[in-house]
């Protein structure tokens, strides 16, 4: 009987070979193993007969953990800020800002402009109330006292749509369905407090902030017996001005607090309408009324307002899901690389850069930047290609530092906490009714990355436990050795 006889070299090749069996082995039992508890979480009742999309995959290997509808068309929700943000910090880079700038029409003479005094928004979507007041003050330092003319607001950077396609009409009152401006100012909110009055039935006192006459108030809230239920309701007419205050408040109930931020029609004119009574303010007067129109080709440049860097807005974007800095980022890309301001166009820009990076174009449909639409569609396995892509771009750190972060801040601060996936899902979330997802990244145990993407559609159960089971899935990957 012959015996088999294995050199050093041929013991080596089978040791490594045993490695490699059992390497295999093992992760195909992982892998077993995570499908298998995957799979129980989305037979969880209210999800099963929804359709749910989920893509997983190592960052370190390039292997598929899971997938389950992965290539199918699912609304993302929130999801779709990860195309907007990845695309606008490769195209225009971490260093751009925006500029919001004043020209004057006319001539000066002892101080008076004959002429007119111009607000040109640049886009910015970052601008406040403070940085209008100090354009104001730059404003009065070079000599001009009196304005004969109007204060001409000019948002001509993007064109004339305020509102996305799909975009539902009874969210356009509150602050998630604000009107996209070049020309934006508070997100293009004014806030609004109420106030109990004297006494049990008299009306409610109602305030706004900023203090201008560009609104106009409906109240016909009361005011309750001390103890009584607060049930103030804050909301604005339908394609009007107009704001809405209903309900009653407790007698003594003097606490200020914020009601609401309630939004506008025509964003830029009220703007331009808190620029002229901060000018007043600042002991500039002007003669005429604010209107639209464009900086004239003559104009002279006085001021400039200058935005912080996209990599400070980035976070603003993500971590609240902050949809109208979302839909500015849309235009300014279409503004910035094709020269028009508008969301096809800046979709343009995403579709070309979608496709240099390997994205399948018919597992993608762009409505709006935001996500606030239910005509957007896009698939797992095309959110894992694309955060695959920006987990190895030069823009990386500032990207996945932009996003929430588990049990610590933005929209999944209180997700996750106490458990292995803690400050460590890094992750962008979405929802609008009947939809929810999480796409982003985690490490393992032992700090492999790991990019996933789950959406949620059409399902019946309240979106807390949908969003249940996608902490489950993300605690699952960060247990994994």
């Amino acid at each position: 009987m012959k015996h088999l006889v294995i050199t050093s070299n041929r013991r080596a090749f089978a040791a490594v070979a045993l490695c490699i069996v059992f390497f295999c082995a093992t992760t195909a039992s992982l892998g077993q193993n995570l499908s298998d508890q995957i799979d129980a979480l989305l037979k969880t009742p209210g999800l099963n007969h929804g359709l749910q999309g989920i893509m997983i995959r190592s960052l370190k290997t390039g292997q598929v953990l899971y997938e389950h509808n992965a290539e199918n068309l699912m609304i993302p929700a929130s999801n779709f800020k990860l195309l907007v943000s990845s695309t606008i910090i490769e195209q225009l880079g971490p260093d751009f800002t925006y500029k919001t700038e004043v020209y004057t029409s006319g001539n000066v003479k002892n101080g008076v402009l004959n002429g007119d005094v111009i607000l040109k928004g640049g886009g910015d979507p970052t601008l406040l109330t403070a940085d209008i007041t100090e354009l104001a003050k730059q404003f009065k330092a070079v000599g001009i006292s009196r304005v004969k003319g109007d204060v001409i607001v000019d948002d001509s950077m993007f064109d004339n749509q305020r509102l996305g396609d799909g975009w539902c009409w009874d969210d356009f009152p509150y602050y998630y369905s604000a009107e996209i401006s070049a020309l934006n100012l508070n997100r293009n909110t004014i806030d609004v407090f109420v106030y109990p009055g004297k006494e049990v039935g008299a009306k409610a006192v109602v305030k706004l902030v900023p203090e201008i006459d560009y609104m106009t108030i409906d109240n016909t809230a009361t005011t309750g017996a001390a103890g009584s239920e607060k049930t103030i309701s804050v909301d604005r007419a339908l394609g009007q001005n107009t704001i809405r205050v209903n309900g009653s408040i407790p007698l003594g109930q003097n606490v200020t607090r914020r009601e609401a931020p309630i939004t506008m029609e025509e964003p830029a004119l009220f703007a331009g309408c808190v620029f002229a009574a901060e000018l007043a303010k600042q002991g500039v007067s002007a003669s005429g009324s604010v209107k639209a129109g464009k900086v004239p080709a003559d104009a002279k440049l006085v001021c400039t307002h200058v935005s912080p860097p996209l990599s400070k807005i980035l976070p603003m974007l993500n971590k609240p899901s902050d949809n109208l800095i979302a839909e500015v980022f849309l235009k300014t890309l279409g503004a910035v690389v094709k020269g028009k301001g508008s969301t096809q166009s800046g979709a343009d820009v995403e579709r070309e850069f979608f496709s240099k990076i390997g994205m399948n174009m018919e597992e993608l449909c762009i409505v709006d930047g935001s996500g606030l639409s239910r005509l957007n569609y896009v698939s797992p396995h095309n959110l894992v290609t694309l955060l695959s892509y920006m987990y190895s771009s030069k823009n990386s750190k500032i990207f996945i530092d932009s996003l929430p972060i588990a049990g610590v801040d933005g929209s999944l601060t209180y997700r996750m906490r106490g458990t292995i996936a803690q400050n460590n899902v890094h992750a962008k979330t979405g929802f609008v009714s009947r939809v929810s997802s999480l796409s982003g990244f985690v490490n393992t145990k032992s700090g492999e990355p790991i990019v996933f993407s789950i959406m949620m559609n059409h399902h019946l159960c309240p979106s807390s436990v949908a969003m249940g089971v996608q902490d489950k899935i993300c605690e699952a990957l960060a247990e994994m050795p």
